[in-house]
Parts: C-alpha cells; sequence; structure tokens
C-alpha cells in the first residue's frame, strides 16, 4: 500500500515469487464452490501487478481490483496495468467496503508495514461481507514491533512508561493478543506466529457477531496455511477460507496441497543457494520416485533438500552477459 516499490523489485524476490506460485495452487482448488476464473481478485498491484499476472494467466480470472494507496504514483501505476484491471486509488479502509459483495473473491492484501488497526479494520471489513467460498491471504512484515522502539524512547524519559508488551496490547487491543506474551514474542518469527493469531482471533470474533441470530447455515473460517519467508525482511501470511459447507471445504483437499508440511499449518519459503549447474544437477532427479534417495554430490544437504521441497515454485534466474 505505501510506496515500497521506489526500494523493491517486488518481481525478483525468489520467496516472493514461491509464494505467489503456491497461492496460485491453493486458488485453484476452490473449484468445489465455483470455478475460478469466475472469481473476482482483488490485491495490491504497484507497479509491477507480478501476482495480477500470473493468476490471470495461470487460473484465467477476468475481473481484477486494484488497491493501491499512491496518489503521487498513480500515473506511472497506470502506465504499468498489464491488463483491463480496476484500479482504486483510495485507503483500503475505504476501498474494502465498496467492493462487489455478491461476488465470490480472492483477496490478498498484502501490506509491507506491520499488524495494526488499520490492518485489523479491513480484516473485519473482509469477514463481514465474504461469500462462503471467498479466500483471504493477509501478509505482514514481522521483523519487529514498533512498539518496542516506541516503550524504549518513552521509558528513556520516563522510567514508569509502559513497556513493549502493554503498549502492543493497548493498540491491538487486550481481547485479541494471547495472555502471555513477552517482548522476545514481538521480533522475528514469534512476532508473526503472534500476528497471524491476533488476525484469526478478528476474523473468528467478526464471524461470530456475523452469525449471530442467523438461521441459515453459521459462516465459518478454515485456516489453510501460513508463510513465513525473508527476501531482505521477514514476511509472514496468513491464509483461509470462508466457508458455510463442510463437503464442498472437504473436497478442496488443501490438506493434499504438497508445499504443506504434515505436523502443522507453517511454510516456511527456503531460498537455496546454489549455482545454476547444481540447480540443473537436483532438477534432473526430481520428483524422488518411491523409495528414491536425492544425490546430493557436493551441493549442500540442507540447500539440496530445501531446493527438494519449493523446486516446483522457485524461479529460474540466469545471467545473460553480451
Amino acid at each position: 500500500m505505501t510506496a515500497s516499490f521506489r526500494k523493491i523489485d517486488y518481481s525478483l524476490r525468489p520467496a516472493k515469487y514461491a509464494e505467489r506460485r503456491m497461492l496460485c495452487d491453493i486458488f485453484r482448488r476452490l473449484q468445489p464452490f465455483q470455478c475460478v476464473e469466475d472469481y473476482l481478485y482483488v490485491g495490491f498491484g504497484s507497479v509491477w501487478f507480478s501476482d495480477f499476472s500470473l493468476f490471470h494467466k495461470s487460473l484465467g480470472i477476468k475481473d481484477m481490483v486494484s488497491i493501491e494507496h499512491s496518489d503521487s504514483a498513480a500515473l506511472r501505476i497506470e502506465a504499468n496495468k498489464p491488463f483491463q484491471i480496476t484500479m482504486d486509488f483510495r485507503h483500503s479502509k475505504f476501498a474494502l467496503p465498496d467492493l462487489d459483495w455478491t461476488r465470490r473473491q480472492f483477496l490478498w492484501l498484502d501490506y509491507d508495514g506491520t499488524i495494526s488497526t488499520d490492518i485489523l479494520l479491513d480484516t473485519a471489513t473482509v469477514s463481514v461481507n465474504a461469500l462462503p467460498g471467498t479466500l483471504l491471504a493477509i501478509s505482514v512484515q514481522c521483523v519487529k514491533a514498533p512498539e518496542i522502539a516506541e516503550a524504549e524512547r518513552a521509558q528513556n524519559l520516563d522510567d514508569t512508561a509502559a513497556d513493549a508488551v502493554e503498549r502492543f496490547r493497548q493498540n491491538l487491543g487486550s481481547d485479541r493478543v494471547p495472555p502471555k506474551l513477552y517482548e522476545d514474542d514481538l521480533i522475528g518469527w514469534p512476532y508473526g506466529g503472534i500476528c497471524r493469531s491476533v488476525l484469526i482471533s478478528e476474523v473468528e470474533t467478526v464471524l461470530a457477531r456475523r452469525n449471530r441470530g442467523t438461521e441459515n447455515s453459521p459462516v465459518k473460517f478454515h485456516p489453510i496455511c501460513e508463510f513465513e519467508y525473508e527476501d531482505g525482511a521477514k514476511m509472514t501470511t496468513l491464509v483461509g477460507v470462508f466457508y458455510d459447507d463442510e463437503v464442498k471445504l472437504a473436497e478442496c483437499a488443501f490438506n493434499a496441497l504438497d508445499f504443506l508440511p504434515p505436523e502443522n499449518r507453517v511454510v516456511r519459503i527456503p531460498v537455496p543457494k546454489l549455482t545454476i549447474r547444481e540447480f540443473r544437477q537436483l532438477e534432473k532427479q526430481l520428483p524422488l520416485k518411491a523409495g528414491q534417495v536425492l544425490e546430493f554430490g557436493e551441493i549442500p544437504p540442507s540447500e539440496a533438500k530445501n531446493f527438494a521441497q519449493m523446486y516446483r515454485y522457485l524461479p529460474n534466474y540466469a545471467v545473460i552477459e553480451g
């Protein structure tokens, strides 16, 4: 939503690239609810529109809305728009309520900042309006909670000022935050886990109000997976689907996605550091057949295993020198 495209070429981030490809596989499984090409895709396109290009070409989605709160770059964004994408240059808290909520949607709210009350407001807007079969993905940065720096500044002036944990509770609401929380939980991957927990809590709270007194089947939220990756900054993504039919949810068979670990929903996206020759050496052996063992050669085993886990989703880069 901010002009982070001035600093980062999102189309070249390998972990982000892999995440887009995995989301594409998740979207494809929503067929039991409706033909995926008839969904509306809503995202934050920036100037790259990488996700829009992938989902249009791979899934056949034609109706797409890009929200980008950057008036100063509006002309540049329009000039880089690849397809007939509807642009909305308002802040997401104003744009989301005006979406066509009579349609099922893929929403990827890909924020480049940390979790905030504005993000929770957007989450609530989606949760109160989404049709069953709508899929929601929310990405936030999880390097360090800003409340840590706020507390340090305040305590330098007044040693009785609220600490980082208390500020985090005050900012996001104590009812959303886990009761046992320490400052170390607000840094890195533990912070990412807390953010996902807060987002799920917000969705479930809104759905409880939405379903109150209804005579129809209650709308529920099924968390599909949670991504963690690092292309410079640590990021985390929560992915889930709204549903009111257990049979349709089961027919989606999300648990059969080959990138999901069997023990939990967290998918850590590694970026193997391999040469082109090593890349080809491993790729020739994949996919592994039953009983087959990956031959590493001189490749570090951890790098080879990471590649074998994610090779279908990682980009192929090559340097062409003239």
